[in-house]
């Protein structure tokens, strides 16, 4: 299944638009997770920060003796109880004198014990805050910050404050269940869009893809062209160099079609010439009889029954003048073509009755085998008259001394095969490829336009046929595999075959 313009478009641009899209999400809540640890670093380190300065004062007054011990511990453990009340966030908070052990906790049994780890053993010789992120099963992900209380190089201990990151952690998820439907929205929205616009650019795009499908099936340049709408961009540029090259393929195929028709005249032309001396002599023999039985007529002296015989003789005259020059008038006039049933034998019959005195003049025999089932032809019979008389012609020329020249019709599956065959020394094998080619000529100069034969195979292609070469010695055809046609004994000739499909009409 072919893949339209639309969705194509569509196809790239919605994944380039989720990439994006996933993208910006990324950096949205990439930014957005920064900046709110930053934040919750940020109070952790001011409580830390105060907390340290609170706890290392108080450490003073009690090294000056100015707070006893207990009253030191009970101040201590009053501070983180009220932090932890006002910040809940906090899950710990300890402080530590200068040898790690705990002074202070929000756990009662902690008191006195003594830590060691690498966490405690940093903040107690850290000169800043330190901030770590932790992860434990027991609280959950927090920031572990540690201060040193000291002043100078003088250091009483550190606090450890544990700074909850769940709350954080809830509002990155709400944030990215936003983000996402956001996203989800954002790539509905684009999709839409894009197949909106995908369809919108698209549009005379297929309006002129349907136009021009429609010349090609139809084969039809004059065939009125779909409604395409104006437009001032690059595509109504297109639509414009389309119908530009439609008006151009429609005169050139007017053009093409009026040199058509004039080869056929000039070919018409050359075939009348050439058929001149056996018309002459066909109305010189009735014109001769009728001059001699006027003159007896107005001699006078003649009985009635003679004088009738010689009025008879005089319109049979006439009549045979008169149809023989009307035949080769509607023969040379130039008309389109008009299909109709005609029957095989009344071509057969037509071309004979023209070249009857040009073959007795060559001493050339002229033969013809019809079937007798063959049902009528759907042709013009004119135009194919015109191939028949024109292969008849050339065959004739093949043999200047006499020959034998045959008519073959009969059916052939769905076609119906007419062979014109000679006995003459047949088609140079360096011709056989050009003897279709419009003014390709074997003959002397000026004895013939190197038309007939393109001409011809223009009419039976008109009509749905071939015409070929099928030459015995040959054993090929000129545009066609060999066929059947020609019979080995029937000599080194030139063999033409024209194949036209049945009548559908035909019984």
């Amino acid at each position: 299944m072919k893949m339209g313009m639309q969705a194509k478009f569509t196809l790239f641009a919605v994944p380039c638009i989720a990439l994006f899209a996933g993208i910006l999400s990324v950096v949205i809540i990439a930014r957005e997770e920064e900046l709110l640890l930053r934040g919750v670093t940020q109070q952790g380190l001011d409580i830390a920060r105060v907390s340290s300065v609170l706890f290392t004062n108080a450490l003073v007054y009690e090294e000056l003796g100015l707070v006893d011990t207990s009253g030191m511990a009970d101040y201590l453990d009053y501070f983180v109880s009220d932090v932890m009340r006002l910040d809940a966030r906090i899950v710990y908070f300890m402080v530590f004198d200068a040898s790690g052990r705990v002074i202070a906790h929000n756990n009662l049994r902690e008191y006195g014990k003594v830590h060691s780890d690498p966490a405690t053993v940093a903040a107690l010789g850290a000169s800043g805050p330190l901030v770590s992120r932790n992860d434990d099963a027991a609280i959950g992900p927090h920031l572990d910050i540690a201060a040193p209380l000291a002043i100078g190089s003088k250091r009483w201990g550190a606090c450890r404050i544990g700074y909850s990151l769940r709350e954080m952690n809830e509002r990155l998820d709400v944030l990215r269940a936003e983000v996402l439907g956001a996203s989800a929205v954002l790539l509905l929205t684009a999709l839409a869009l894009v197949w909106y616009a995908g369809r919108h650019f698209s549009r005379p795009l297929t309006a002129l893809t349907r136009t021009m499908n429609d010349i090609t099936a139809r084969g039809d340049l004059d065939a009125p062209l779909g409604e395409l709408p104006a437009r001032d961009d690059e595509i109504g540029v297109l639509q414009a160099s389309f119908l530009w090259m439609v008006q151009r393929l429609r005169k050139a195929e007017r053009d093409r079609l009026r040199t058509i028709e004039g080869m056929h005249r000039a070919e018409k032309l050359a075939s009348i010439g050439q058929l001149a001396s056996g018309v002459a002599h066909e109305i010189n023999n009735p014109l001769g009889g009728v001059i001699l039985c006027f003159r007896n007529l107005t001699s006078g002296g003649m009985d009635e029954p003679t004088r009738r015989q010689h009025e008879a003789v005089i319109d049979d005259g006439l009549e045979k003048i008169r149809r023989i020059v009307g035949e080769l008038l509607h023969y040379a006039r130039p008309t389109p073509l008009s299909v109709r049933p005609t029957p095989i034998e009344d071509l057969f019959a037509r071309t004979r009755a023209f070249v009857a005195f040009t073959l007795q003049r060559q001493h050339v025999e002229l033969a013809h085998r019809l079937d007798p089932d063959l049902p009528p032809l759907s042709v013009d019979p004119d135009k194919m008259g015109q191939v028949l008389l024109n292969l008849v012609l050339n065959a004739a020329d093949a043999m200047p001394s006499g020959g034998t020249l045959s008519l073959d019709a009969r059916a052939d599956g769905e076609t119906v095969r007419i062979a014109v065959r000679d006995t003459g020394p047949g088609v140079p094998p360096e011709h056989r490829e050009r003897i279709f080619d419009p003014f390709f000529t074997t003959k002397p100069s000026g004895s013939g336009t190197g038309l007939g034969l393109a001409v011809s195979a223009a009419i039976v292609a008109r009509h749905g046929g071939t015409l070929t070469l099928e030459s015995p010695d040959q054993a090929e055809a000129v545009g066609e595999a060999p066929g059947e046609g020609c019979d080995p004994g029937h000599g080194p000739g030139a063999c033409f075959v024209i194949r036209l499909p049945l009548s559908k009409d035909a019984p």
